[in-house]
């Protein structure tokens, strides 16, 4: 259901009767934007600005026809919604496993038994896949000009694509905040494990809401930096230092501390 009846392509909300409209303040919406397209070419997930911004204001929603059969249809939102921004930041390695999971789990739910045998959730099945990929792209991307001065410094990296697209994708977050001129809260997704409480009232305060209800039990994300050898976290540290806008590097460089 739309949050606002003059704005019907988004954002959306689930309609629920728990759900209760605020009196003040600002909602929360959830977007990815763009630069997400996954086991893909470079072609498919190098963006600019301008693209980038305009998914961030794209949502999808569900109509039924006169047949009642539902048909998902893309709408599109105004910028002049948007008021705020929280700009969410996890741990490279983590994001990267995290998306691999979740490949996997595409594989179980179209029960491709050959690809879960190749590629098991775990440490292995991780590194198998990312060769694959390596494989599967190696000429796109040698021949990218995004890759011209880093690809064989990165080419070994395991998933060095998703990598590209971490940083990629936090530039263009940091550039769009910029652009649009608006207050930006930076999280890092660690601070619900080291620090909850001060976490959500800052949260709670940057939207000028009240806490009413208790929250949800918070669990804590696996890490899986063991899934990268030493050398290979120092490599995406470079990639970083040369890939990354000053204000990315500076939100994430502790990451390599």
């Amino acid at each position: 259901m739309a949050v606002f009846k003059d704005s019907p392509g988004g954002p959306f909300y689930q309609s629920s009767s728990k759900y209760e409209r605020p009196t003040r303040g600002y909602l929360l919406t959830k977007t990815h934007c763009g630069s997400r397209c996954n086991q893909c070419p470079p072609e498919k997930y190098v963006e600019d600005i301008d693209i980038f911004i305009n998914r961030c204001f794209q949502a999808s929603y569900i109509t039924k026809d006169s047949n009642n059969k539902a048909n998902k249809i893309k709408g599109t939102y105004s910028q002049n919604l948007l008021s705020k921004a929280v700009h969410l930041i996890r741990d490279p390695f983590d994001n990267v496993v995290s998306r691999f999971h979740l490949g996997y789990k595409k594989f179980l739910r179209k029960n491709e038994t050959d690809k879960l045998e190749m590629y098991p959730r775990s440490r292995e099945g991780f590194r198998a896949f990312c060769k694959q990929q390596g494989r599967q792209f190696y000429y796109q991307e040698r021949d990218s000009k995004v890759y011209t001065d880093i690809f064989d410094e990165i080419k070994e990296i395991p998933c060095h694509a998703d990598i590209f697209r971490y940083i990629q994708w936090h530039n263009l977050a940091f550039t769009t905040t910029w652009d649009l001129n608006i207050p930006t809260l930076i999280l890092h997704y660690e601070n619900y494990t080291n620090n909850f409480d001060e976490t959500k009232d800052m949260l709670l305060g940057f939207l000028d809401q009240d806490g009413i209800h208790e929250p949800p039990l918070f669990v804590t994300g696996k890490t899986y930096r063991e899934y990268y050898t030493d050398e290979e976290i120092e490599a995406v540290e470079s990639m970083f230092k040369k890939l990354a806008l000053n204000k990315t590097w500076y939100y994430t460089k502790h990451y390599f501390d």
